[in-house]
């Protein structure tokens, strides 16, 4: 299970990267986008990813859990079924408080750097997605690495010129204020 959910979230970032225009704003995002956005009865794992790593950020939880993703988009799903005007953050945020909180993992916004990353990137790409939602809910700001093809690109090639730098930092200083 954990593996498909790593193989879609890799289709999911080459599919991002042809189109970066994508990403929502966690914090405004209401239930009738995410109901809209579902293809072919499933719930959009990228938007799942988003939010998870913005409410993350929110939790100070810096582990990206796969395992509870699937299972809080499907939650959070049929919630939003039933409310398509409301914000989705909230219901997220709650149903986020009933799952396990992973402390570790090999995906952290907080120890995984540029050289982890490099290293495992097929695995990764999922956590590049969780992780611009991190920033995005630890910075405040709406600033995202996935604005356009070529913001993904420069916070990707930043990276692979610090292998040392956490992700994080990187992703910090590419995105614009």
């Amino acid at each position: 299970m954990l593996k498909k959910l790593l193989l879609c979230c890799c289709a999911l970032l080459v599919a991002t990267t042809a189109s970066a225009e994508e990403k929502i704003d966690p914090a405004s995002y209401i239930c009738a986008e995410l109901v809209a956005a579902t293809v072919s009865g499933e719930p959009p794992l990228f938007e799942g990813l988003q939010l998870d790593g913005y409410a993350a950020a929110k939790a100070g939880a810096p582990v990206a859990d796969p395992s509870v993703l699937a299972p809080l988009l499907l939650e959070v799903y049929d919630t939003c079924q039933a409310a398509p005007g409301d914000k989705v953050l909230p219901h997220w945020e709650k149903a986020r408080k009933t799952k396990p909180v992973a402390t570790e993992g090999p995906w952290r916004a907080d120890k995984t750097t540029c050289k982890d990353y490099a290293a495992n990137e097929e695995d990764g790409s999922g956590f590049v997605i969780w992780l611009d939602g991190y920033q995005r809910g630890k910075s405040g700001q709406p600033a995202s690495a996935l604005e356009s093809n070529e913001s993904l690109d420069a916070f990707l090639d930043a990276c692979k010129k610090q292998p040392d730098a956490l992700m994080l930092d990187v992703l910090a200083k590419s995105v614009k204020k």
